[in-house]
């Protein structure tokens, strides 16, 4: 996708390969973009970027689902 291409380029010089300093990037990056843009960004991925896009986000979203619950309603070991 173009657009991530240029936030890498013009940050590159900024990761060390720490996944929080490219959250703290793609965070900063997406808070600056309005509705529109967004999916104006959308817009432009093939079917496999917005097939990937979309996968990712629910996989991550069940993840913190399933964290959440598991926070309220802790397994009880029977052994």
């Amino acid at each position: 996708m173009r657009f991530i291409d240029e936030v890498y380029e013009l940050y590159k010089g900024h990761f060390n390969g720490d996944e929080e300093d490219i959250t703290a990037v793609v965070v900063g990056v997406l808070h600056e973009q309005d509705r529109d843009a967004l999916l104006g960004l959308a817009e432009e991925m093939d079917e496999e970027e917005l097939f990937h896009m979309m996968a990712t986000y629910m996989i991550e979203v069940m993840k913190r689902k399933v964290a959440m619950e598991d926070e309220q309603f802790p397994a009880v070991n029977l052994h």
